[in-house]
């Protein structure tokens, strides 16, 4: 009966590091960032764990007990997370100018058809923010009038606020709903857009860490003064005359796509 604890306890904690190894899948899964942020907090546990989860992992294939098939079966599911991981998430959760500008060409002509779409949805002087994950909101902002009354809501507050933010903007629900379902189509997360400026709006790509990648699309084409902005600041890259690449960055990263990022993708790829 001893002899059977014991080898219960050793068994058990043979398991502890694949579910450290599950442990730290998930979280990248979630957010890459903080996946990233935990695994340097603790940057000694998961190498080990991974260690430990090979060398049990093939001690297990001898499927001697129950223990073994199952380190060899929890080892097998996160070898299969991580597979998943590398070929259909990873790709969502990175990002650089060659990225955008294959995006682009795909969705350009959708994109287009947005930016029409939310100069006639959206009232007279106002303006709006939108962000969402999926079909969920995240993100809720206005501004109307000309007193410039600015309302700001995130997450939970933002879907509790949406209708009367809605109404703020004179967004139907109809209006609302059709400008999620066309970022979804086009695999964007966002817009910015104001009718003091109805030429321009800001189509929010894709957060990497925390960063964020965004088109900044011109019905008209940019004057010479705007192309020399978009030449001079490293945060912006010109794509053509309608399209300009935006980064900004986060509290913690890179703040821009960088000169050398900038300038090898220009010499490729030049805007005028």
């Amino acid at each position: 009966m001893k002899e059977q604890t014991q080898t219960t306890i050793f068994g058990i904690l043979k398991l502890i590091p694949f579910a450290v190894v599950t442990a730290v899948i998930v979280l990248f899964w979630v957010d890459d960032f903080l996946g990233f942020v935990i695994s340097l907090i603790f940057s000694w546990i998961p190498p080990l764990a991974i260690g430990l989860s090979i060398v049990f992992f093939i001690m297990g294939l001898r499927w001697r007990d129950i223990w073994q098939r199952i380190a060899v079966i929890w080892g097998g599911i996160n070898v299969l997370l991580v597979v998943i991981y590398v070929l259909a998430v990873a790709p969502d959760r990175r990002c650089n100018p060659d990225i955008m500008a294959e995006h682009y060409e795909k969705h350009h002509a959708e994109m287009e058809e947005l930016h029409c779409y939310l100069q006639n949805a959206v009232a007279d002087s106002c303006s709006v923010t939108l962000e969402f994950k999926g079909n969920r909101l995240e993100m809720f902002h206005v501004c109307a009038g000309e007193e410039y009354h600015y309302s700001n809501f995130w997450n939970e507050e933002a879907r509790e606020k949406k209708d009367s933010l809605m109404r703020v903007v004179g967004l139907e629900q109809e209006e609302y709903d059709g400008i999620r379902r066309r970022l979804k189509k086009m695999g964007c997360i966002g817009i910015e857009y104001s009718q003091t400026t109805p030429n321009l709006v800001k189509i929010w790509f894709r957060r990497v860490g925390m960063g964020k990648y965004d088109y900044i699309i011109n019905s008209r084409s940019m004057t010479d003064e705007e192309k020399s902005t978009a030449m001079e600041n490293l945060d912006l890259i010109p794509y053509n005359d309608h399209c300009t690449f935006q980064y900004g960055g986060g509290a913690i990263g890179p703040q821009t796509f960088g000169k050398e990022m900038k300038e090898d993708f220009l010499k490729r790829h030049r805007a005028w």
